[in-house]
């Protein structure tokens, strides 16, 4: 949810792009009426915030899924209080009360519905090489502490170059499309429209395979090479599943 309508009581709350327009389409906000770009802090008009965008899915309609008194209030589904019995004292409220996940939108507006980096076995030479350096520096503290010293600082900057690598590598999936991005200064990306993917290949080899994590391979009608490719991931299965369940216009879960 990114965008929030200008004074107008119906709507207080965020709302996505898909949102606006199938509110448009059922006349219930105008193309003229201004809304705020929470990401960017700027105003556009509901037309704008709406241009060149294809319709929406059929799930986007169910995720409005509302009583007709109250289907264009701008609450979600997760946001709507149920009323609590007076006997019920807050102790018991609070016990009792689901939490409910907070949802992931893109930049677009897409719900995200699986965001990861490559697992840390991804790295698993670079890890054994830091695991080493820590044990030698373990080692050299009794003998000579400036080679301990220096040791331990390369262990740690080791496993700092790790956590950074793995975090520039970024795999998602929305309801729209299958996207990979990456890079530290600057950010590249790779993308497949799932209306568009033409197969779906998981390979998992060896100990990591055992151990859950495989590679995701996409590619199009389009292009006979692979297209987007989640490298070393955790359930990479369950990830084919949800694509697929998007292809059929299922519900993802």
């Amino acid at each position: 949810m990114r965008y929030l309508i200008h004074n107008h009581p119906a709507f207080p709350g965020l709302l996505s792009k898909e949102e606006l327009h199938l509110l448009v389409e059922r006349s219930s906000l105008a193309r003229g009426d201004l809304c705020t770009d929470t990401l960017t802090s700027r105003d556009h008009t509901v037309g704008e915030a709406i241009s060149g965008m294809r319709p929406p899915r059929a799930s986007t309609a169910a995720r409005m899924d509302r009583p007709a008194y109250q289907e264009f209030r701008a609450d979600s589904p997760h946001d709507v209080e149920t009323p609590v019995p007076e006997d019920i004292d807050d102790d018991e409220e609070a016990e009792d009360e689901p939490v409910e996940e907070a949802l992931r939108y893109a930049e677009s507006g897409e719900l995200i519905l699986y965001f990861t980096h490559p697992a840390w076995l991804s790295y698993a030479k670079t890890l054994f090489l830091c695991l080493l350096l820590f044990i030698a520096a373990a080692m050299l503290i009794t003998i000579d502490a400036a080679y301990a010293l220096i040791c331990a600082a390369l262990s740690f900057a080791t496993f700092l170059w790790i956590a950074v690598a793995r975090s520039c590598r970024d795999y998602l999936v929305t309801e729209e499309r299958v996207e990979v991005i990456w890079g530290l200064w600057g950010r590249s990306s790779n993308e497949v429209r799932i209306c568009d993917i033409r197969s779906i290949d998981v390979r998992e080899h060896g100990l990591k395979g055992l151990l859950g994590i495989g590679t995701l391979d996409v590619s199009s009608a389009a292009n006979t090479g692979i297209e987007v490719c989640f490298y070393d991931i955790r359930r990479a299965h369950e990830v084919k599943q949800i694509i697929r369940q998007l292809q059929r216009g299922d519900e993802a879960p």
